[in-house]
């Protein structure tokens, strides 16, 4: 099978590169040579003039769907349903300000060319209104405030001659649309406002060039959209009576166009203020609409090319990586990247993802050989010292009293002796086990010292269900009574024990003296680095259970000696029982 070519990222790059601005440059150059020999100025103006008049059209169909929402306020009679309620005190204020609120939102609350709506009864305008304004199209309860502190004078002053008609009414920022509401007997009883909607409304002139000025007159109402206003005077032609046209004078063009609105005028004037560069203008405008046009499929290519190339290959090695990191040693890469760069890196990846396994498992298995050894090797330094002991103490009960009290001695000696042996080969036992040998080494050293030593044993029943390392408590307790008791003559031995988190806690506290020599030997001696062959085999007692729980169980576990006072010391082992 042929093998493919491997062709490197930055090749493919570059090759992107070149093409996306050699491309664009002919398109340019192919557009300007275009503009220089060709006339087009007639056809863009024609052109613009028409999308002006489409663009009114569509704002003349917005602005009359909101003059007819306005009428059906008007024609429905619920508002003066409502109001003639009130008035015979059949509903209260609070309810008849409640139901117009309602009747406000469900009509315009999510009309999407009404901002807001305010409705206010004549009798008492300040007191008896209602408002609604719509959350969806970005409008909040300011622009009613707004209303009410800076237009409902000027308003107000336009509905007393309004009659039945509908009227515009522009404060320079904001356009209103303005309807009486008239009661069962021809009263002009409330008023209805609306706030429009300009960004919905009028939303289709922004497509027009920077620097354009774009201004509608609807009636008698004036309303700049974008810039500054452009008047009826600018063009020479205040009455237009539905025409369109252009007016080009002293470098500045204009469009008109005059147009009816549900009975109302409204003309839309437009100004380009950098008309001399109008020709040039619009074609640089096509040339940026041809470039964005090709340059959309090209950016489209350069990312697939990177996804392909670049991001798909680190995203599969860094999700080997993760797997790596949770303990998937050896896993290999299976795609296969198109580039050579990253071919490279995924083989390498796989290689030395193979090696660190091997070496992991060659060094595992050299480190549980070497754990096992040492743990034996500590285990064999337990015993010998107290046997010692425990045979002579036998030897003189032997001499001093009868066979019943040897035999004791001898079976809680064998009870020791099978602990050390431990022909199951169990390196934990349950803390009810490790008890027996505790049991078996407290009745021998108690027939040694008599009634010169106390034991007091306060070890709760829940925690004999957990697993310790066998002889681990009895060399302690050794110490403690070798340390303590023996040396004062006389004392007691406190031998506690509870369980915190994932730990279990065993102390055991004498009555026992420490000078500075002791506590800087017991800081040598419980070091996790202190070799165990370089001391007396009367100090090696401690330093083994420490090195035994550190290998067995890890950091914080070990065993640990502190002054509670100037008369007690406690030697407190942590093991852990609760593995994660």
């Amino acid at each position: 099978m042929k093998t493919k070519r491997k062709i490197s990222v930055k090749s493919r790059i570059i090759a992107l590169m070149l093409l996306c601005w050699l491309l664009p440059l002919i398109i340019i150059t192919g557009v300007n040579i275009y503009y220089l020999y060709g006339s087009q100025f007639e056809s863009k103006i024609s052109k613009e003039i028409d999308q002006l008049k489409f663009n009114d059209q569509v704002s003349a169909e917005r602005l009359g769907k909101v003059v007819e929402s306005s009428l059906e306020a008007s024609y429905d009679g619920n508002l003066m349903s409502l109001y003639r309620r009130y008035k015979r005190k059949t509903i209260m204020e609070h309810d008849l300000l409640a139901s117009s609120m309602y009747y406000l939102g469900n009509r315009y609350g999510r009309d999407s060319r009404v901002k807001a709506a305010i409705l206010w009864y004549r009798e008492n305008p300040e007191k008896l209104n209602s408002s609604a304004y719509n959350t969806s199209e970005g409008a909040t309860y300011q622009l009613v405030q707004n209303y009410w502190n800076e237009d409902h004078e000027a308003i107000a002053a336009i509905s007393e001659d309004l009659g039945t008609a509908v009227r515009f009414y522009n404060n320079g920022s904001r356009l209103y649309l303005v309807r009486n509401l008239y009661n069962s007997n021809y009263e002009n009883a409330a008023v209805l406002v609306l706030l429009v909607n300009e960004e919905n409304c009028f939303e289709n002139y922004s497509i027009f060039p920077e620097g354009t000025s774009v201004t509608l007159h609807i009636d008698d109402c004036s309303f700049p959209l974008i810039g500054e206003e452009v008047t009826k005077e600018e063009t020479g032609m205040t009455e237009m009576g539905g025409s369109s046209g252009y007016i080009w004078e002293n470098g500045v063009l204009r469009l008109y166009h005059d147009m009816k609105v549900e009975g109302h005028r409204m003309v839309s004037l437009v100004r380009f203020d950098n008309s001399s560069s109008f020709t040039l203008f619009y074609g640089y405008k096509a040339i940026m609409i041809g470039m964005a046009l090709c340059l959309i499929p090209l950016l489209a290519i350069l990312l697939l090319v990177f996804y392909r190339h670049v991001t798909k290959p680190i995203q599969i090695m860094m999700e080997g990586a993760e797997e790596i990191e949770k303990g998937n040693l050896g896993y290999q890469l299976e795609y296969e990247p198109e580039s050579t760069e990253f071919k490279y890196l995924a083989e390498s990846f796989n290689k030395m993802s193979e090696r660190l396994k091997y070496q992991f498992d060659h060094i595992y298995e050299e480190e549980l050989a070497l754990r096992d050894a040492r743990i034996m090797a500590l285990q064999s330094h337990i015993n010998p010292h107290f046997m010692n002991n425990t045979l002579e103490i036998i030897n003189w009960e032997a001499r001093l009293s009868g066979n019943q009290k040897v035999s004791q001695m001898i079976e809680a000696l064998a009870t020791l002796m099978d602990a050390g042996i431990d022909r199951k080969k169990q390196p934990e036992v349950l803390l009810s086990e490790e008890m027996i040998y505790v049991n078996a080494y407290l009745y021998i050293i108690s027939e040694r010292l008599g009634k010169r030593l106390t034991i007091k044993k306060e070890l709760p029943e829940e925690i004999m269900q957990y697993k310790v390392p066998r002889l681990i408590l009895q060399p302690v307790i050794e110490n403690s009574i070798e340390h303590g008791v023996v040396k004062k003559g006389q004392g007691t031995v406190v031998l506690n024990g509870y369980k915190k988190g994932k730990y279990l806690y065993l102390e055991i506290v004498n009555e026992a003296v420490l000078t500075k020599e002791d506590e800087a030997k017991i800081e040598r001696l419980l070091d996790v680095n202190y070799d165990t062959s370089k001391e007396s085999s009367g100090s090696m007692g401690i330093a083994n259970v420490n090195q035994r729980l550190k290998i067995l169980y890890g950091e914080p576990c070990g065993l640990s000696m502190e002054k509670i006072d100037d008369e007690h010391v406690c030697a407190r082992l942590t093991i852990l029982v609760e593995r994660s």
